[in-house]
């Protein structure tokens, strides 16, 4: 069994979670809908592609940032969103509005990612992370990703009682003693009467450390890393 073995590190990221408006929240750990934007984004996919994705990582800190946010009152407007401020410009707008909002960010993130898909797919989206000319970003447009490494691995069974060397999401199947976050991650969406409706997966949000006890189907890459596709 094989699986595209993923190093990143941003800087800086947010991983916004929906409904946080006042102040945006940030997931510990991208979401598996964030990842399987960006996977699509890099093969140029029009349509979704079967896979698995297993997300674990660090981060050094979280700190707190202060923005001014733009709202448009109304559809069809002739106003747009442009600061002035230091320019000793005044402008009037009746159609957009402004509000200060604290946004969640997390410093130095490491994440390690797996993928498991068609080999086909693997292949090609080794070829084209390794070879792309452009940038590539997770969560907000400017979290801009480094990747650190890209390479497909063969995966084995784990047969020793395994502790994991990231913070995790874990699937809730597995989870049993372990201490835990629950979420429940958007995964895929359908469209029901014009709106998107997400399908979500239940995990936990694992730290480092702790011992999986329920690992008889789990697998483990080269490095010795867990594989935790939900």
């Amino acid at each position: 069994m094989k699986a595209l073995r993923l190093k990143l590190y941003q800087q800086t990221a947010c991983y916004k979670k929906p409904f946080a408006f006042k102040v945006s929240e940030t997931y510990p750990l991208p979401p598996y809908s964030t990842v399987k934007g960006m996977l699509h984004a890099v093969l140029e996919a029009d349509s979704l592609i079967p896979m698995k994705i297993s997300i674990q990582g660090r981060y050094d800190t979280l700190a707190t940032d202060y923005q001014t946010h733009y709202f448009f009152k109304k559809d069809n407007t002739n106003e747009f969103a442009l600061t002035v401020a230091g320019l000793g410009i005044e402008r009037e707008m009746a159609d957009v509005t402004t509000m200060p909002i604290y946004m969640h960010m997390l410093y130095d993130v490491e994440l390690l990612i797996h993928v498991q898909a068609e080999e086909d797919v693997l292949v090609e989206m080794e070829k084209k992370i390794n070879s792309s000319t452009t940038h590539l970003s997770l969560g907000r447009w400017e979290d801009l990703v480094r990747v650190d490494e890209c390479e497909i691995v063969e995966l084995t069974a784990c047969e020793d009682e395994p502790f994991l060397n990231y913070n995790a999401y874990v699937p809730m199947e597995i989870i049993s003693d372990e201490s835990h976050f629950a979420y429940k991650l958007n995964w895929t969406y359908r469209i029901v009467k014009g709106v998107r409706v997400w399908d979500k997966i239940p995990v936990g949000f694992v730290l480092a450390g702790e011992p999986i006890t329920e690992y008889e189907e789990l697998s483990v890459d080269p490095q010795g890393d867990l594989i935790l596709f939900p």
